[in-house]
């Protein structure tokens, strides 16, 4: 590989997530062929979020028609038309690269790009197909017919695009593409830096939390977290993750709650370090996540590599991390299978972190990187060919 290519990386890095995860990764895995990629976006990386995970990239500017800043506050349905507006292409902005790793399905490379578009998410028709009911669903409406109608050819932010060269993020999210669209894209799991969790497999008696760790944001429904607390009131609860500022009436909401549910103890940590992170892992007993239809979930990986017992959504890509039913729940079985798990002997419990442990070992960040960069490998080869 050549150390003179120039690499750029479309998506924010302003702040944590799961994707910035995987993005991180691959920036780590181009510094050690030599390589300082680019950041291509409208806002700079955090260099703190570089800086801990060991990664150096530079930051190249776009702007876009409307800033994501902005958009970051907009409901969920003036979002969606907002990212159609900002649908760019890359000659438009005189970006020239020898690769693109594309994180936003509106960046639009012209043919004979070298690129790899990295999905993590679902196609978004299928979720404006049936819109929710009553005013509410007025506007998803309208977005869907103005969407189909008129913006998709030219702005084909929510579509697959056939010349494009992709992988997904899951099995349960490439199925998703394939139901809408038709293609069957390849699957490569974001990564998990194994090298930066550890566990003793003696250290279960001393655990004492139930932990909540994800973006704290109401689709992810971390009042159930709150609930199951308030049943088991001689164990802490921990509820953490990223949350931007114009989420903070939703925490003050979650603090309520907990409060009304006698419950006013529970440990809130918006955007906490990743040492009060590792930290608040390493206290955690079970890490329980709510989400339904999660694309993939990258802090159950981090859970687990921890040494936390999951128990998760039976659902979406959760499924694939957590390939032990015991750990798993649908809405109507959360208490009482929790109850189970919590009355379950140390030895069971420990028995079942250690095989999920074995488990997650496929999803490592050495492997991802290996597979990620080949794509870049591929690209150089065939130019030299050529």
């Amino acid at each position: 590989m050549s150390d003179s290519k120039r690499v750029g990386i479309v998506y924010r890095l302003d702040r944590p997530g799961g994707v910035q995860s995987v993005a991180i990764s691959i920036i780590k895995g181009l510094n050690r062929a030599g390589i300082v990629p680019d950041v291509i976006w409208d806002v700079a990386p955090d260099p703190h979020l570089l800086k801990s995970a060991g990664a150096k990239a530079n930051f190249r500017h776009i702007k876009f028609p409307i800033s994501t800043l902005f958009i970051d506050r907009l409901p969920d349905s003036l979002r969606y038309l907002a990212w159609i507006a900002n649908a760019i292409d890359a000659a438009d902005y005189g970006l020239e690269y020898d690769f693109f790793y594309i994180f936003f399905n509106g960046f639009l490379v012209p043919d004979g790009t070298s690129h790899l578009y990295y999905l993590s998410g679902r196609p978004l028709l299928p979720q404006l197909s049936n819109p929710p009911k009553g005013i509410r669903g007025q506007p998803f409406a309208l977005f869907n017919w103005l969407y189909r109608s008129f913006l998709r050819a030219r702005k084909p932010v929510y579509e697959y695009h056939k010349q494009g060269n992709y992988v997904i993020n899951s099995h349960f999210t490439a199925s998703l593409f394939k139901e809408v669209h038709g293609v069957d894209l390849p699957v490569l799991h974001p990564p998990i830096d194994l090298s930066q969790h550890h566990f003793d497999s003696r250290d279960l008696a001393g655990r004492d939390t139930l932990t909540f760790f994800s973006r704290i944001i109401d689709y992810k429904r971390p009042e159930m977290v709150v609930e199951l607390a308030s049943r088991y009131p001689s164990m802490r609860c921990a509820i953490f993750g990223g949350l931007p500022r114009h989420r903070m009436t939703y925490l003050d909401a979650l603090r309520k709650l907990a409060k009304e549910k006698g419950r006013a103890d529970v440990v809130f940590l918006a955007n906490p370090s990743r040492e009060r992170i590792r930290l608040e892992l390493a206290r955690t007993r079970f890490f329980i996540f709510p989400a339904v239809d999660e694309h993939f979930g990258m802090t159950t990986l981090e859970a687990i590599a921890s040494g936390a017992v999951p128990y998760v959504h039976d659902s979406g890509g959760q499924r694939e991390i957590v390939n032990d039913v015991r750990a798993r729940f649908d809405d109507g079985d959360f208490y009482s299978k929790f109850e189970r798990l919590a009355q379950a002997p140390d030895d069971q419990l420990n028995d079942l972190r250690m095989r999920l442990l074995d488990r997650i070992s496929s999803f490592s960040e050495e492997t991802f990187i290996g597979k990620i960069l080949s794509f870049l490998n591929e690209s150089e080869s065939t130019a030299s060919i050529g």
